[in-house]
């Protein structure tokens, strides 16, 4: 079973006491996250931070604008702007013309980035693979499935 390195660690935290769900989910999302940096550092991108995954989680396949980029990760253009300058110093993005609005740029994926963003989907396997023989019998599917339920069942807003 993978160490979740949380400082009272996840079941502690339950056996202690009625943590909220935030709180849970909080430890997970953070241990998770972890885990795909050492793995990806283990594989050769060593120089990926977690601030970089407001781009490469939201970047399509065929590039999206900075602002779009922005919009969907839910950070400012400034923000944004930051953290894809840093990626393409880095080799893990392109910024090309936009076929549609010559003016307008398009931020896409670079060799390098296309190489992590392979790894990644391998390693997040694992990860799942890892989880899986500690959930009850519906395994990782069924856990998505779940948490997808209870984000369906709150109230929409922003």
């Amino acid at each position: 079973m993978m160490d979740s390195g949380a400082p009272l660690g996840a079941v502690a935290m339950v056996k202690r006491g009625d943590p909220p769900l935030l709180a849970l989910m909080t430890v997970a999302v953070d241990a998770i996250e972890r885990r795909h940096l050492e793995l990806m550092a283990e594989s050769g991108f060593d120089d990926v931070r977690r601030a970089h995954n407001s781009v490469l989680a939201n970047l399509p396949a065929a590039g999206m604008r900075l602002t779009e980029l922005a919009h969907s990760a839910g950070i400012t253009k400034q923000a944004m702007a930051e953290l894809v300058e840093d990626l393409q110093e880095k080799g893990y993005v392109e910024k090309v013309p936009d076929p549609s609005d010559g003016r307008a740029k398009l931020i896409v994926w670079a060799e390098r980035g296309m190489r992590a963003h392979e790894r990644t989907v391998e390693i997040f396997e694992a990860i799942d693979a890892d989880i899986s023989p500690v959930l009850d019998e519906g395994g990782v599917a069924g856990l998505k499935l779940q948490i997808a339920a209870a984000i369906d069942a709150l109230p929409a807003g922003g």
